[in-house]
Parts: structure tokens; sequence; C-alpha cells
């Protein structure tokens, strides 16, 4: 099949008729029935049956599509790439940045980053740390935050601090005591408010309790480390998370505790492997480091 077949094919799948294959591609329906006649001819078998006129594919449309969407894919990070290599990457700086750190510790980074360019214009992106992975390693931005190591061939790592697990909860809410530290397993064994094992710390959380081999008692699950923070000064329960988000809040009525065994958290700056980085780059991440230092 020809390229020009698949993305036919694709289409159709996608849409389910011709009509809407074709508004899809922008070209003629006309077009799309011959794209789709050759490439079945190529092939020697049907891709499709009509059904009230509806597209139905067959066992080998089927079975074939599962590649095509993989193709497709990397059709479209080769689109994005060359989109990136394309831009005015000198016009400024794109930043992406995990939601928790996007709360507190940017706004202080980019006070001090402002000190030094305070006419260049600054791009922010909030994302998840497998989407700034993904964005770095096509250049779609100059620096992304994250938590933890991400390894990726095209991404390179720049440390700029290191924290810890802490236990947040409402003053005054049961089990919230005076205690500076609380163990691990004593939070795992009540009703906590968990973090998602997709993000780097909902990991890390799931490998100590499996170590430990205690089922954790989750009563409520979120994809954030802020919306964890939010939720226990709320009184939900406590919460997990790092250091640097804990600092992000400004309530009187969060009680922080260091988790034993002490865990590190690490923040890292992502970078596009093999090119040389800015001084914009350079000077946003020591801001950052700045950032993360204040008291």
């Amino acid at each position: 099949m020809r390229l020009k077949h698949i993305e036919v094919f694709n289409a159709i799948m996608l849409a389910g008729t011709v009509g809407g294959a074709a508004r899809l591609l922008h070209v003629t329906q006309p077009a799309v029935t011959q794209a789709l006649a050759h490439a079945e001819l190529q092939l020697g078998y049907a891709l499709f049956s009509r059904q009230r006129r509806k597209l139905v594919p067959t066992k080998e449309a089927i079975s074939l599509y599962v590649e095509v969407q993989q193709l497709m894919a990397q059709l479209e990070s080769v689109r994005r790439l060359s989109l990136a290599l394309g831009s005015d990457q000198a016009a400024g700086l794109r930043i992406l940045i995990v939601p928790s750190l996007a709360v507190r510790a940017l706004p202080d980074a980019l006070r001090i980053f402002r000190k030094l360019h305070p006419d260049v214009n600054v791009s922010i992106r909030v994302q998840h740390s497998r989407e700034i992975t993904q964005s770095i390693a096509l250049q779609e931005a100059d620096v992304g935050v994250v938590y933890g190591s991400r390894s990726h061939p095209a991404v390179q790592e720049e440390a700029i601090a290191t924290g810890r697990l802490v236990c947040v909860s409402k003053v005054g809410a049961p089990g919230a005591d005076r205690r500076s530290t609380v163990a691990l397993e004593e939070v795992l064994r009540t009703p906590f408010i968990r973090i998602d094992e997709r993000d780097p710390i909902g990991t890390m959380l799931a490998e100590q309790w499996s170590r430990l081999g205690v089922a954790p008692r989750a009563n409520i699950t979120v994809q954030t480390h802020h919306i964890a923070m939010v939720l226990a000064e709320e009184g939900f329960g406590p919460a997990i998370l790092d250091s640097f988000t804990a600092r992000a809040s400004r309530s009187s009525l969060l009680h922080v505790r260091t988790v034993l065994p002490e865990v590190a958290v690490d923040i890292k700056a992502l970078l596009p492997n093999g090119l040389r980085s800015s001084r914009l780059v350079g000077d946003f991440i020591e801001a950052f480091r700045a950032a993360i230092d204040q008291p």
C-alpha cells in the first residue's frame, strides 16, 4: 500500500463513510473511492463491505488497522518535529512544567528570570511528565520541568533540586497529631488521598507499599499533587506528596510531616538531547533552583 492509500484507509476507519473520509482529508468523494479501489486491487482482497450506506471493515482491515495506527502516530510525530524545527526558537523561551510545580515554584522562578530578561517572550504549557518528555524529544519546547528521571534517548536531564515525600493533613483532623514525622506504613494503613500511579510519585508510592507488603487504603485517587493537597486541607484525609508542593500552601490549616523512611523526590530539567542549550534556558534553570531554595 502506498502512503496515499494508507491515509485514505485510516480516514475511512475513523469516519465510517466515504463522505466523512473525504471531509477529513479535504478531498472529493470520488478521489477517496478511487484510492480505496486501487488499494484493494493491489492487496488482492476487500478492506470494506457496504452495509446501510456505511463501510464496514473486513477482518483483514481490522488486523491491518493496528499497524496503520502506529504508522499514523509516527507520521504525526514527524509533522510536529518538522514544524518545531522551522519555528523561530530565538523569539522566546518555551517552558513545559508539571501542574504542581506551576502553582508556586514557577511564578517565583519567573520573577527571578524577569530581572535578567524583562523583555523575553515566555510561553508556558502545563502538562504531565510523560507528555513533557515526548514534547521535549520532538523539540516542541526549550525546557521541561518534571519530577524524577524520564529515560528517553532524545532527552537529556539536568538536576534542579531534591526534596522528600511528606504527609499533609488538616490541622485538627483525626490522626493529624503534632509529630513532625510519620511512618509511611502508618499512613498506608489508613484511608488516604492517593496520587494516580501514572504519576512518578504515585509510582514511587506503589513501589514503597509493595516492599512493605501493605495493601493501600486509598479513599480518593487524584491525578495531581496540588489537588491532593487541596483535598487534604479540606479535611478529606491525609495525602502523601512532595515537599515542594507542600510548600506552595499558604494555609495555616495544613499540617506537614516528613514521611519515614525518608524518600527523596527529584526535580529535573529536561532538554532536547544533542542540542546546545541557550543562555535563556540556563538562566531559567538557575532561576528555578533559586526559587526552590527560597524559604
